[in-house]
């Protein structure tokens, strides 16, 4: 039986250097705890009077992310460049995950639209097709994630979307 050239493509794997994809990796998670620092300066609390507020919580946070990814930066580079490691990452299914990826940034930047409860709902949904699960599971989980996270967040925190 012939593959098609979509199958193929779509099974092609990708190997990468382990030590090269834990750099890049690292050096992503810091550039998006700054861009978490950059949205957290304009939320502090001039009210607050030096306690922890609605301000100081998430500028606390986007701080520690920052040292902490800055800390595994510098060892992952430390190590890379210390020692040869052979090691190999392989992605049998690159598309996938690249297309997973494309469905939490859509899903998050579309979150104030959706809701709380359609949103994990629909992204749930979307990772679990894209890892190739199939069956009575890919319509009863996600409507059961959204409706935890529902529940625990709208109804029992009180937290609301924007």
């Amino acid at each position: 039986m012939k593959k098609t050239i979509s199958t193929t493509l779509l099974e092609t794997p990708i190997n990468l250097s382990f030590r090269g994809l834990e750099s890049v990796v690292h050096a992503l998670l810091l550039t998006l705890s700054i861009l978490y620092l950059l949205e957290a300066l304009p939320l502090l609390s001039v009210t607050s009077g030096g306690k922890v507020g609605p301000g100081n919580f998430p500028l606390g946070i986007a701080c520690i992310a920052i040292a902490l990814t800055s800390l595994l930066l510098v060892m992952s580079l430390s190590k890379r460049y210390g020692l040869h490691d052979s090691r190999m990452v392989t992605f049998d299914r690159a598309l996938y995950v690249l297309f997973g990826a494309a469905i939490i940034i859509f899903i998050g930047s579309q979150l104030a639209s959706l809701g709380a409860f359609f949103a994990p709902w629909i992204m749930a949904t979307g990772i679990m097709f894209c890892c190739q699960e199939r069956g009575l599971r890919l319509f009863v989980v996600p409507p059961c994630i959204g409706g935890a996270i529902y529940v625990l967040f709208v109804l029992a925190l009180g937290v609301y979307f924007p």
